[in-house]
């Protein structure tokens, strides 16, 4: 058994890190009110910019937009991923690298080109020490991302599939349910679709990402065969607003009358709203972080309690053992004196 000594240094010790364990599960704790708060608010304006561009969807499918077409050419995908810039947040960063390096498989098997571009420093160390060629970081956002930060995201990205540099971009990033429920996830961002532009990761294997590439990188007819014309996307006219709402009916046509022309409207709209959805992800990831690292401090100071017990237990018990083996000597030494007299 241990000296008393050592047990006792290692419970101070253990104690010394419980104290800051517990120190950043309250920090994360006043954050994540915070962060749903700003997530909340970001979700209901992106709500309402979609309703707004399902209105004009309603109420004319004619109306066609660059940002809503499906490539002629789909053979290069820009994918980003959302990391963290800091660790101890439990199983978040590897969770969601390990989303982006089956999203690259996938992608990569259908046989495209992907161009990967990274958002937090632990994301872009981690894929420039496992040999992946990143095109572009984006880095100390996680901590408090702003609107400005994800409107130039966006327009580097909006920049890039217009110019054709990317058929398709695609964002992984975590989604925010509650502190102990965050999910990965695969957003579909350019061409814009409302509708069927996501896939939760709790179905996160290969097969079913696979599905979701074909989904949005082949060309279907409303009959859902294969249509070999570049011109119909789900029977439907290539870049108009009505590819947006996934072939759903509307039941309510309202008569609006539009100040300047549906055609300035929408095209004025889509950028607002890539840009919401953007900063959206970002509040989605800053949050699923915070509470990641809330349930990763909780666990951890729990599990430093649990330590503590058991090591105070070992003391008692070295130390019990250590004082009946001084009296034991001191019994022993008086008996030899005690024969020595005799």
């Amino acid at each position: 058994m241990e000296k008393s000594e050592d047990i006792r240094n290692r419970i101070k010790s253990i104690k010394g890190t419980r104290k800051i364990t517990k120190a950043m599960e309250m920090i994360a704790s006043s954050k994540i009110r915070k962060a749903q708060h700003r997530i909340n608010e970001a979700r209901g304006f992106i709500e309402g910019i979609e309703n707004v561009i399902m209105d004009i969807a309603c109420f004319s499918s004619t109306v066609a937009d660059p940002l809503l077409a499906e490539p002629e050419i789909d053979n290069k995908v820009l994918l980003m991923g959302v990391t963290a810039d800091r660790g101890l947040c439990g199983g978040y960063n590897v969770n969601i690298i390990r989303l982006i390096e089956k999203m690259i498989a996938a992608l990569e098997k259908s046989q495209r080109s992907v161009t990967l571009e990274i958002i937090g420093t632990r994301g872009k160390n981690y894929f420039n020490y496992m040999g992946y060629k990143v095109a572009r970081s984006y880095e100390n956002m996680s901590d408090y991302p702003k609107f400005l930060d994800a409107r130039e995201i966006s327009k580097d990205l909006m920049s890039r599939f217009l110019s054709g540099q990317a058929n398709r971009v695609f964002i992984c990033y975590t989604k925010f349910k509650n502190p102990a429920e965050i999910y990965p996830t695969v957003r579909q961002l350019f061409p814009i679709s409302i509708y069927e532009s996501e896939i939760p990761s709790n179905i996160l294997n290969s097969k079913n990402l696979e599905v979701f590439i074909d989904r949005f990188g082949r060309n279907y007819s409303s009959e859902g065969n294969l249509n070999s014309g570049a011109d119909k996307v789900m029977g439907r006219s290539r870049g108009t607003v009505d590819t947006l709402i996934g072939g759903r009916v509307c039941r309510l046509r309202p008569e609006f009358i539009y100040d300047p022309s549906l055609q300035e409207v929408l095209g004025s709209m889509l950028p607002e709203y890539i840009y919401s959805v953007v900063y959206g992800i970002l509040l989605e990831s800053t949050a699923s972080e915070t509470g990641a690292r809330m349930t990763a401090m909780k666990t951890a100071s729990e599990n430093a309690d649990e330590i503590i017990n058991g090591l105070t237990l070992m003391y008692h018990r070295a130390r019990q053992q250590q004082i009946t083996m001084e009296i034991s000597e001191i019994v022993s030494g008086f008996e030899s004196f005690n024969v020595s007299a005799d």
